[in-house]
């Protein structure tokens, strides 16, 4: 994904890294979702290899992007949620000397996810500057449900920031907070989702609302922002589908 600000050049160049470089140049962040690892190399999800499907797919990203200012992986991360399925994640991520920030999912075992990919993992509510734009990454995820749910210290959290932030901002989560029109997927969404979208709704600095699991793309505007949804590195589901479907579509 691309995002872009136009603002009024400052004399000097500055550095992409630079909180006040001008952002007029496009940040370019990368998402990956629901890789579905496991701990062993040959650990397969209907069928597919995992772990030859994310790597196809993150090397593939990469050069397609350049340059890439940060990688986002929103959640789903390791299937079985074991110790090497993260220590792998972590090797291979910090390998791409690119920022990495790392959400959970609903398969994803938070406590163990947290100790293993170490300051990757941006778990609850963070807030990240890069260059002139803020990240947000929430925790959408509910123990025990595959449907998601936002705290309301979360709500409170995020409301306070946004209105006290000028520089636009992309907000990610794991779960979609709106409907995909996908009827068995959408009883899997943000039970309150429409809470945390009336608080993106409020401040206009909110550019858009990044989401993974669905395993499918997905996109649409809403109010002054986006709502995007990812296809997954491994199988995909059938878009509209009113009962569980897969689609032949490659890894994305």
């Amino acid at each position: 994904m691309s995002a872009h600000k136009k603002t009024e050049p400052t004399s000097e160049p500055k550095n992409r890294g630079d909180t006040d470089a001008p952002s007029d140049v496009p940040l370019r962040v990368i998402q990956l979702t629901d890789s579905h690892l496991f701990a062993d190399p040959a650990g397969k999800l209907l069928g597919l290899t995992t772990r030859r499907s994310f790597e196809t797919v993150l090397a593939l990203a990469i050069e397609r992007s350049a340059p890439v200012d940060a990688l986002v992986m929103t959640g789903d991360l390791v299937h079985d949620g074991s110790t090497r399925g993260y220590r792998y994640l972590r090797r291979v991520l910090e390998a791409t000397r690119l920022p990495c920030f790392c959400i959970p999912g609903n398969h994803d075992q938070r406590d163990r996810m947290g100790e293993c990919l170490g300051p990757l993992n941006v778990a609850d509510l963070s807030v990240q500057r890069l260059g002139t734009w803020n990240l947000i990454f929430v925790d959408s995820t509910s123990p025990g449900e595959d449907g998601g749910w936002i705290a309301g210290h979360q709500l409170d959290g995020l409301e306070h920031r946004l209105a006290h932030e000028t520089a636009p901002s992309i907000l990610f989560l794991h779960q979609h907070p709106l409907p995909v029109e996908s009827v068995w997927m959408d009883t899997m969404d943000v039970r309150n989702g429409a809470d945390l979208l009336a608080v993106c709704d409020r401040h206009s600095g909110v550019q858009a609302v990044v989401f993974g699991h669905i395993h499918q793309g997905f996109g649409c505007r809403r109010a002054g922002a986006r709502a995007l949804g990812a296809p997954s590195t491994c199988v995909q589901f059938l878009p509209g589908s009113r009962n569980f479907a897969l689609d032949p579509s490659p890894p994305g």
